[in-house]
């Protein structure tokens, strides 16, 4: 059996914001894996931020598949009914919104899936199976031997008792089933103290005509168990999901989140060029080295502030003469100048006897 398009239905309840997360990890792990085109189909109620429903659109179109959003109020007779079923609390009322997939989803056949599975095949294997007129294929609920007195008190067989988590939907088959939304009330209205209300129902109503699938198509990761994630459909059922980071599908599914546009991947620095490694590691050793042992400045170093000092010295000499010279000035008045001068002359003509001696050797 080949079918072109696979339709594809997801549906939760969004308090906190973080289904919507595991939704998107859920969906790139199919659509990592999946080779065939897929249509999406999203269940939700007004807890679905617009922020958040614009981010799984974003991750469909990335991949380029299309995505419906449908709105979902649980009909007012379902909800008359399911008013003294206490366990509702504790699954939330979009574990429900799966039951209405024949009346809201247009399509002719769809799988579900639960948002705490995680893909690791090609979902079109699971598309192509033949139901043979079977309202849905399911897989045998791995966990039955803890509930299988619980179930039988409701009329439900423990041997084909099936797992909601993962469905292959027949839904016209369904629909051609005039009463099966009649039939699901009043399974509520008989067993108000069921313990999983969405598959419990399903059970009562689909249970005599679905076809059993391998149990790789919805394999339960079992704490403690040996874990082979390898062609499967892994389903975290109990109360360690994949996104706990003590789990051991928490790696894969953070490998599966870092594809949506809720990654939290963090930016590292840039790296150094390597053709500067070496003139880095230099410079780092050169201050390392004078901070841990301080070196004498070189000779050129010294040279340079020796010759700053004797710049210096020579202006407080010139500034000590011109000192001396204005007091001398003011002490002795203009008559002063005259005499310098005539000093000055007296002095050159010294310097000239001088040398005029030298040359004719008297001072040889």
């Amino acid at each position: 059996m080949s079918l072109q398009m696979i339709e594809l239905a997801l549906a939760f309840t969004d308090k906190d914001g973080s289904y919507s997360e595991h939704a998107a990890a859920a969906l790139a792990s199919v659509f990592r894996n999946t080779s065939s085109e897929l249509q999406v189909h999203i269940l939700h109620d007004d807890s679905l931020l617009e922020e958040n429903r614009n981010k799984l659109a974003q991750l469909a179109a990335d991949f380029k598949h299309p995505i419906h959003f449908y709105p979902v109020t649980l009909p007012v007779e379902m909800m008359d009914v399911l008013s003294g079923t206490g366990s509702i609390d504790r699954w939330t009322w979009g574990s429900l919104y799966r039951l209405l997939l024949p009346a809201v989803v247009p399509a002719e056949r769809v799988i579900y899936l639960d948002c705490d599975v995680m893909v690791n095949m090609d979902i079109t294997e699971l598309w192509e199976i033949n139901l043979n007129g079977g309202y849905l294929g399911a897989i045998h609920d791995q966990g039955i031997h803890g509930i299988a007195e619980v179930v039988a008190v409701q009329g439900l067989n423990p041997e084909t008792y099936f797992n909601s988590g993962v469905l292959l939907f027949d839904l016209n088959a369904i629909r051609q089933h005039v009463t099966w939304f009649e039939e699901m009330l009043n399974f509520f209205r008989a067993f108000p103290g069921t313990s999983m209300p969405d598959q419990d129902c399903l059970n009562h109503v689909f249970g005599g005509n679905c076809l059993l699938l391998d149990q790789r198509f919805n394999w339960f990761y079992v704490p403690g168990a040996e874990m082979d994630l390898q062609q499967k459909i892994v389903h975290f059922a109990g109360d360690m999901k994949c996104w706990d980071p003590l789990s051991p599908g928490y790696v894969l599914y953070q490998d599966n989140l870092r594809l949506t546009p809720w990654s939290k991947e963090p930016v590292l620095p840039a790296p150094i060029k390597r053709s500067t490694d070496r003139k880095a590691r230099h410079l780092l050793m050169k201050r390392k080295t004078r901070k841990h042992s301080p070196r004498k400045p070189s000779s050129r170093h010294r040279s340079e502030r020796e010759q700053s000092e004797r710049v210096v010295m020579r202006k407080r000499r010139k500034a000590s003469r011109h000192s001396r010279y204005s007091r001398h000035k003011s002490a002795t008045g203009s008559g002063s100048k005259s005499r310098i001068l005539t000093m000055r002359r007296s002095s050159r003509r010294k310097h000239a006897m001088y040398i005029q001696g030298f040359s004719s050797g008297i001072y040889l």
